[in-house]
């Protein structure tokens, strides 16, 4: 994941969104239906399901965030930012964020895997999930093939849980649009799905991005910020995307 990743104009103009099946909320899920978001750091939530965790708060619906860890590693050696500060400015974030999207009654459920080594403790984060879910969920998480490790062993272990506890997932690419073209080879579009969003949820979503300041900033004197102008770009989707 380096550069810029590929930019929103290519992705817009591409036809092959346009097939992608599309459902409305009501469709998807009862409004008494809990919802489940497996986030590996904060502002993932944000980023793989924001507009629907704020409709979905709206009409009075409940949510959930798994708080896989707090990521402090995002920063890497940045001498200005040790990574239990950051973590503890991360974690504040994400409340601000969770509240700008609509959803300040949402719980937080804090694992605090250590960031960029989920995959190390992927059996830790299976049996957690598992025993968090609840038959009837719908649960929503990160590609199991995002391109980040983190990404991946949440997608992976949500899946494995999902299947012992019977709730249904919904795994959101976030970094391969980054890393993916149109039409890749290496993604399953026939599996996508995607829920249309009212503009209030997409302004929602932009909000709350702008709560975690700490991933807008350049990070140490050579390095750009985690969430890049092409990331930032695609919030303003009337579209969230999902393989199902």
């Amino acid at each position: 994941i380096v550069h810029d990743g590929t930019p929103e104009t290519v992705w817009d103009a591409w036809p092959g969104l346009d097939a992608v099946e599309l459902f409305s909320i009501e469709k998807w899920m009862h409004p008494m239906a809990r919802l489940v978001v497996v986030a590996p750091h904060p502002d993932d939530e944000i980023l793989a399901c924001g507009g629907l965790m704020a409709l979905h708060a709206r009409r009075g619906g409940k949510c959930l965030v798994v708080a896989v860890t707090d990521g402090e590693a995002s920063h890497g050696e940045d001498p200005r930012w040790q990574a239990g500060q950051l973590g503890e400015t991360r974690r504040k974030e994400r409340v601000c964020g969770l509240a700008r999207l609509g959803c300040e009654e949402t719980e937080v459920h804090r694992l605090g895997l250590p960031d960029s080594k989920v995959a190390s403790h992927f059996e830790t984060l299976q049996s957690e999930l598992a025993q968090v879910m609840q038959w009837g969920d719908i649960v929503v998480t990160t590609w199991r093939l995002d391109g980040h490790p983190d990404h991946e062993a949440c997608g992976a272990a949500a899946a494995r849980a999902c299947a012992d506890v019977r709730c249904r997932l919904l795994e959101a690419p976030v970094w391969m649009w980054h890393w993916g073209r149109p039409a890749d080879q290496r993604v399953p579009w026939h599996r996508m799905v995607g829920l249309q969003l009212p503009g209030e949820a997409v302004s929602r979503k932009q909000r709350a991005v702008e709560s975690h300041a700490s991933q807008l900033l350049p990070r140490g004197d050579t390095q750009e910020p985690v969430l890049r102008q092409t990331m930032l770009d695609r919030l303003a989707r009337r579209t969230e995307y999902f393989f199902a």
